[in-house]
């Protein structure tokens, strides 16, 4: 009898240990700020900084990062599992080597109102930061920075608002600029025109699984989708009554799910990969939206981060939305992620 129990009792111990070693850890939802709080003159300067929290979670937001900086973009090294970790801020690139613990300026005073950064996936020593002064290079985890503006001829082309790299080669990396859309095929050393002729383009994000299909938001001109790798563009807008796109986001789960955002715009959707366009506004408290993205842990769980009012949540695919928290906030950037490391 005594033998049973044991064995009964190493098999509970072992179902135990496989059930929770199995359990998905619960993602964190990370958001950086430019401002949070109502600001009136003479007052302090509001807190903004890195905020976050379990993604499913009604709990207080705890933050990281340099507070009361304005924070435009920011990166982990996943690879790190949150280890190192860069903001994009208007005194420059801020990096942190331990897990958002302490914090330093890698960049000099030449480098300012940095507008995104981003990591080499392969390698933490490398990174990449843009403004709208130019595209600049560090190879050595921002002890010197480079800027690459071969064959950004202009200075249209130099304001850099935004960038990607290649999901299926980080070589190759794509800049959204006021000139149109640009692509680096050395890793930023030289660059090369697309064939979109639109000024003011904000946002570019590549598809999830094909390399050459790409969207990009412009201000004043809608959404543009190439499927050919840049060479040519399409406007598509059956349904949407808005011009200027900050944010676009695939579902990570189907492809043919995209939403879009920006100037009162509230959160568009289309479910037949950009053909169509419908709009969701019900429970937003501002049509102006900065940012977006959708949970991977949960694909009907939607963020969308506005221009001074805060962060809103979408638990129905967008359908309707609920104010989560930061008030009064400017919400810049959004990611979600699964590693524990910057909460150490």
């Amino acid at each position: 009898m005594k033998r049973l129990m044991m064995v009964l009792g190493m098999i509970s111990l072992v179902f135990f240990i496989t059930a929770n070693s199995t359990q998905a850890k619960e993602p964190t939802l990370y958001v950086s700020t430019l401002a949070t709080g109502h600001y009136h003159t003479g007052m302090a300067v509001p807190l903004s900084a890195l905020f976050y929290r379990a993604v499913s979670a009604d709990s207080s937001w705890e933050y990281m990062g340099r507070p009361n900086n304005r924070i435009f973009n920011f990166d982990f090294h996943r690879a790190s599992q949150g280890k190192y970790i860069a903001l994009a801020t208007h005194t420059g690139v801020h990096q942190s080597f331990d897990y958002g613990k302490t914090w330093k300026v890698t960049t000099g005073w030449r480098i300012t109102e940095v507008n995104n950064v981003a990591f080499d996936p392969d390698n933490p020593d490398i990174l990449y930061c843009s403004s709208p002064y130019g595209f600049y290079k560090s190879i050595d985890a921002g002890k010197t920075w480079n800027k690459h503006i071969d064959g950004l001829n202009s200075i249209n082309a130099q304001f850099v608002s935004s960038f990607i790299i290649d999901h299926s080669n980080p070589a190759v990396i794509y800049s959204a600029t006021e000139d149109g859309v640009y692509k680096s095929v050395d890793a930023g050393a030289s660059w090369e025109k697309l064939g979109l002729r639109i000024k003011g383009v904000r946002t570019i994000v590549q598809h999830p699984i094909d390399r050459l299909s790409f969207i990009v938001g412009t201000e004043d001109n809608g959404l543009y989708f190439t499927h050919d790798g840049g060479r040519v563009w399409e406007r598509r807008e059956t349904g949407i009554l808005s011009s200027t796109f900050y944010s676009v986001a695939f579902d990570p789960t189907n492809a043919d799910i995209i939403y879009a955002a920006g100037f009162q715009t509230g959160v568009y959707k289309s479910i037949d990969g950009g053909k169509k366009w419908s709009q969701s506004f019900h429970g937003l408290g501002i049509l102006d939206i900065r940012t977006i993205a959708v949970d991977p842990s949960n694909s009907d769980r939607i963020f969308a981060g506005t221009i001074g009012k805060g962060l809103y949540k979408s638990v129905d695919g967008g359908q309707t939305w609920q104010y989560i928290g930061l008030e009064g906030g400017y919400i810049s950037s959004i990611k979600i992620d699964n590693f524990e490391g910057a909460k150490k």
